[in-house]
């Protein structure tokens, strides 16, 4: 449940804004996202810790499966689902 609320949060810093200002935040608010972002990576790893996942593992296996799955050459820009290609 922490988890969620830490990544509320941090999408709440965006909610709003365009993707121009997006990615160019005020340093206050760069500082914000910055802890907001620690604040999830903290969370998910000790999540994954108490329930025996190996993040870096399940992450690299997770992207080899998405290869497969969004072949590059048929997907880059595009917002279809995998069954759709």
């Amino acid at each position: 449940m922490a988890l969620s609320v830490e990544c509320s949060e941090l999408l709440e810093i965006f909610q709003w804004l365009s993707q121009d200002q997006s990615l160019d935040l005020p340093e206050d608010k760069r500082k914000q996202v910055e802890e907001e972002i620690a604040d999830i990576a903290i969370y998910l790893l000790r999540f994954s810790d108490k329930v025996g996942v190996d993040l870096a593992a399940a992450v690299d296996s997770k992207l080899e499966a998405n290869a497969v799955k969004y072949p590059a050459d048929l997907v880059r820009g595009k917002a279809k689902k995998y069954n759709e290609y």
